[in-house]
């Protein structure tokens, strides 16, 4: 069968020219594709969202909030330093967030608060998972508004870097509206890591080589701000992050510098 063929077979319908095969434009396209070399894919994050009592699975690329809006009523729920949680509190979120995800509950875990949302941080030899979850309930969440996103491992820092998958920005909700939450691993140096987005210094919190925050977005999200102070050259969040290092010297660069996926 030659390409005249391939064509009608694709549509038969359409009225195919005797002569497009042999056209120098498609001589050309066909030269182009069959000299294209195949890339691997790279590991896909997922996003699952959590409503009502049941678990609904996002796309892996996450859908973001409207681009105006100010999202000024999520600034009541969220604090720029995190507090940390009892054992027991931090149990049972660990417990929450691996039931929730299908992820293993792992040997590093970081719990921390802002408000009245809670960040969980998850990671084993296979996997890292992050749960964002409201613990206000409602009709529409009886079990609390949340996002989460898992994935492989993450490898090693060097000692004075992190390695993360960048910032997820969440789909937005009724009580969420939309935030940024980031988390990975920070090398054996790292005393402190601070994001510094939409005019906000944000404090991460930092336990046994592992790190995560998370903020809500604070200014309309017009297309121009954007791409100027927290968008990277792919379209997701980037900004900066200033690292301190154990003897107070501190370096500061954009998150996908340590982004383990480029």
């Amino acid at each position: 069968m030659n390409l005249d063929d391939l064509l009608r077979a694709h549509d038969p319908a359409h009225p195919i020219p005797d002569d497009l095969a042999s056209s120098p434009r498609a001589a050309a396209t066909l030269a182009r594709v069959t000299s294209m070399s195949a890339r691997p894919a790279r590991p896909r994050r997922r996003a699952v969202r959590f409503a009502l009592a049941g678990v609904v699975a996002a796309a892996a690329v996450v859908v973001s909030a409207p681009i105006l809006g100010t999202d000024r009523a999520a600034l009541a729920t969220w604090d720029a330093s995190p507090r940390s949680l009892s054992a027991q509190e931090t149990a049972a979120w660990v417990r929450d967030c691996a039931g929730w995800t299908h992820t293993p509950a792992g040997d590093y875990q970081v719990v921390e608060a802002r408000g009245t949302w809670v960040m969980t941080y998850l990671e084993s030899a296979t996997s890292e998972t992050q749960c964002l979850k409201s613990t206000v309930k409602s009709s529409e969440y009886p079990d609390g508004e949340g996002e989460a996103m898992s994935g492989p491992a993450l490898p090693a820092p060097a000692a004075d870097a992190l390695t993360t998958v960048g910032v997820h920005e969440t789909s937005g909700g009724i009580a969420s509206a939309t935030m940024f939450m980031v988390g990975g691993r920070a090398g054996a140096d790292v005393a402190g890591v601070v994001f510094h987005s939409q005019g906000m210094n944000v404090r991460a919190t930092v336990k046994d080589g592992r790190f995560t925050a998370w903020w809500p977005r604070m200014k309309p999200a017009t297309v121009a701000g954007r791409l100027i102070e927290d968008t990277g050259y792919n379209g997701s969040p980037n900004p900066d992050v200033t690292i301190t290092l154990r003897g107070g010297r501190t370096v500061t660069k954009p998150v996908k510098a340590y982004d383990s996926n480029h």
